[in-house]
């Protein structure tokens, strides 16, 4: 194994012309055709075990490595920018080491040619993220910092592997181009831009204000502003959230001055008001239909149940925000001119089926029908909100079978 491994690393080139040869193995490691065989069977299988083993070599050593990062960071006085740069270089020379490079390169690029393989080498991006997040777990603890959306631990570790390993790559054709304190510095600028460290759920966009120049004013109202503020509004809720989001940002990407969007929707629950009325309006029109149509209390919640769930997975980004804007309307004075708790009151559509059900001895009454409302209304919208996995007629069954038909076994 180790002789087959040298000849790679050495002569990688050799791949090419010959491949791995079983008699340069032999002779390199000084043995001979019996003992190969009679170890390996075949040569293909002996291809794989090298593999292999050239993969496990390539995964970083499971370690914590977390004291030597704090004591770094005790060094540095606690400055975050010396000790990433001291970590950066301490490492440097180990990790850019021709033969180390030269074994990463190799298992990443042939590592995926089979499924076992293959899942050598995500276990060994998920020791070297496991690195990363420990790193970052001292630096950056107690501080409050947090990824500008929509980077998450989890791709924030991909970005820099990513940038990591094509310097490991320049650094294998042209050493002099790639220094430690070129590392240490695009490492510090991709921190810069990815941490939040005043705690404002920021998105990266934020972050690149100086690339975005001053934005062109619009010479004209789109056609339809209320149609392309609506539009925005939606992109901007999904990129930044409810609180984040602000009227003069939804207007910039809607292109329309700021004065005239704030004529059109004074306050952002106005705005969601305004987005979601159609559709509020039609979940109460058709309970009046099933109604009409003769459909019992059980069967029209059941059905309003899967129109609601499709709603929030249809107007996800409105959806959020309307559940913000609601709990931003109970511990906080209510936005403006109008409370987005009264006008999208989704509790309230059921409140009637609710009392005749009542009257008609299908449903209990010992309790008000304006509670049984807001129980079942949102013990869905948390089901919807925190299993978006599942399908929205998954979620309404769900709910369904729990709130109608209870938990006891009859």
């Amino acid at each position: 194994m180790h002789a087959g491994l040298q000849l790679v690393l050495d002569q990688p080139a050799k791949l090419l012309d010959s491949g791995l040869r079983v008699e340069d193995v032999i002779a390199r490691a000084n043995s001979s055709n019996a003992t190969f065989y009679r170890k390996f069977a075949t040569k293909s299988r002996y291809l794989t075990e090298v593999l292999d083993q050239l993969i496990d070599d390539a995964r970083p050593a499971p370690a914590d490595v977390r004291p030597r990062v704090q004591l770094v960071l005790d060094n540095a006085d606690g400055d975050r920018i010396r000790a990433v740069r001291q970590l950066v270089l301490d490492y440097f020379d180990q990790a850019f080491a021709d033969k180390a490079a030269t074994r990463r390169l190799l298992a990443i690029t042939l590592g995926p040619s089979s499924p076992r393989t293959a899942r050598g080498i995500r276990a060994t991006y998920r020791r070297t993220d496991q690195l990363i997040l420990q790193i970052f777990e001292v630096l950056f603890a107690r501080s409050g910092a947090t990824l500008r959306k929509p980077l998450t631990k989890e791709s924030f570790c991909v970005v820099l592997t990513a940038l990591l390993e094509g310097f490991i790559i320049r650094h294998r054709a042209e050493p002099a181009a790639v220094s430690g304190e070129l590392v240490a510095d695009a490492v510090l600028a991709v921190l810069n831009i990815a941490v939040d460290g005043s705690q404002r759920h920021a998105h990266i966009d934020d972050a690149l204000t100086a690339l975005a120049g001053t934005p062109a004013q619009p010479t004209a109202l789109p056609s339809e502003p209320r149609v392309a503020l609506l539009m925005a509004a939606r992109a901007e809720f999904t990129k930044r959230g409810y609180f984040m989001t602000g009227i003069d940002s939804i207007a910039t990407e809607a292109r329309v001055p700021a004065e005239a969007a704030r004529r059109i929707f004074p306050t952002k629950t106005q705005l969601i008001v305004d987005a979601l009325k159609s559709a509020y309006a039609g979940l109460g029109q058709d309970i009046t239909d099933d109604t009409t149509i003769g459909y019992d209390a059980v069967a029209i919640v059941r059905r309003h149940f899967v129109r609601v769930a499709r709603l929030v997975a249809d107007e996800r980004a409105f959806m959020d925000a309307l559940m913000a804007a609601v709990a931003h309307d109970t511990y906080a004075d209510e936005d403006g001119l109008v409370s987005v708790k009264r006008e999208l009151n989704f509790p309230g559509l059921l409140v009637p089926l609710i009392l005749r059900a009542q009257k008609d001895g299908e449903f209990a009454d010992d309790q008000p029908a304006e509670e049984i409302a807001a129980l079942l209304t949102n013990t869905l919208l948390l089901r919807c909100f925190t299993r978006r996995e599942h399908s929205p007629a998954d979620n309404a069954d769900f709910v369904s079978r729990l709130v109608l038909d209870g938990l006891r076994i009859r």
